[in-house]
């Protein structure tokens, strides 16, 4: 009997962890509405486009990119070279500045100049370790003066990005437009 409920609780605890759910939790800046403008999931990797309200996800202003890639055993470190080499070969207009690096959390930001009819534009970009993998969050604006004019407010915003990790779906009683599930 004792091995019948050991293996029942064993069972049990396994189809929980399989049914876990990760979310990103975003407050953007008040008074501005952002809406989603892209969402894709596919296996172990989800991406996610925000932009101003009436901007869509090829004509925008500023953009924000969340890209997850779930049960990635890459290190914060190694994961974002990788994602800078790959940035610097679209665009290699301007140089990655680090702003932190730490084991489990890095911000870096650029500026960068058109290039072969890529707009110029400013951002951050934020590689974070989150519950179930590793997740990149990029905040990109095309006016470079309202970059530098908001600099601290964004970098606070992609700086605050939360992870939420529940077992049960139905906790998830958020508003959808700041609330994505990875």
């Amino acid at each position: 009997m004792k091995k019948v409920l050991l293996f029942s609780l064993i069972l049990f605890l396994t189809t929980i962890a399989v049914c876990a759910y990760e979310t990103i939790i975003f407050h953007f800046p008040d008074g501005e509405l952002w809406e989603k403008a892209y969402y894709k999931k596919i296996n172990y990797e989800a991406i996610l486009q925000y932009v101003p309200a009436g901007e869509t996800s090829n004509i925008w202003t500023r953009s924000i990119v969340v890209h997850s890639y779930n049960n990635s055993g890459f290190a914060v470190k190694d994961f974002s070279a990788n994602e800078i080499r790959k940035m610097k070969r679209i665009n290699p207009n301007g140089n990655y500045k680090t702003l932190r690096m730490r084991e489990n959390d890095a911000i870096f930001t650029r500026c960068t100049e058109e290039y072969k009819n890529i707009q110029p534009h400013c951002e951050f970009l934020r590689i974070t370790k989150a519950h179930d993998g590793i997740v990149s969050i990029q905040y990109m604006n095309r006016n470079k003066k309202d970059f530098e004019n908001n600099y601290t407010l964004w970098l606070e915003t992609i700086r605050g990005a939360k992870f939420m990790y529940s077992y049960y779906r139905d906790e998830r009683t958020f508003d959808k437009a700041i609330y994505f599930e990875l």
